[in-house]
């Protein structure tokens, strides 16, 4: 391994275990065995570090997504749904790291990675929000659909909020499938 390989794996265990403002250069420095100045040969700061390694785990994720042209949005979703289980089943460390990087939502930091994120995309061709893409014959004609897609929108762009409380893979992939349920049939008996 060399030390940009050593401070990434380093930098991965460090912000998988603390948020950006609390993880600390100088602990990945030491796990990685090397020097302030070769973490700035390869890196210009926190910040950078930060946004290679969610690039990264974003790249592994879209390697496991499922973007098939399906007409049936429930089976789109629940699709994504069980990628992303096995994404993270794959790729504990990548995982918890996103995990901890979507409670940074009111952080600064979170806006500039998302641009970053956006960017690389864009260059990939890779559509960040596949789940807005449905069959409108699919959704019942009361449900205008401009108001589908912000409701779309905001459940997914929430979705941490709803599995928050368990780093259990298996308790997030029931409570993914629970909401799809709800999406498609609703709460009423």
């Amino acid at each position: 391994m060399n030390k940009r390989e050593a401070i990434l794996s380093a930098a991965l265990t460090e912000f998988s275990s603390n948020d950006y403002e609390n993880a600390s250069v100088n602990k990945i420095i030491k796990e990685a065995n090397t020097s302030k100045g070769n973490f700035y040969h390869y890196f210009n700061n926190k910040e950078e570090l930060y946004i290679v390694l969610l690039e990264e785990a974003w790249r592994k994720k879209m390697e496991v997504m499922v973007f098939a042209d399906e007409d049936d949005i429930f089976v789109k979703l629940h699709n994504q749904v069980m990628a992303g289980i096995k994404f993270a089943r794959e790729n504990p460390e990548y995982y918890q790291l996103s995990r901890r990087f979507a409670k940074e939502k009111n952080l600064e930091i979170y806006n500039r990675v998302l641009k970053e994120i956006a960017m690389e995309s864009e260059k990939e061709n890779v559509d960040l929000n596949p789940q807005t893409k449905y069959n409108r014959s699919m959704i019942r004609d009361e449900f205008p659909r401009e108001f589908v897609d912000n409701f779309l929108s905001l459940v997914f762009n929430n979705i941490n909020e709803l599995i928050n409380d368990t780093d259990d893979i298996s308790k997030v992939e029931e409570k993914l499938l629970l909401l799809i349920k709800v999406l498609k049939n609703g709460l009423e008996r």
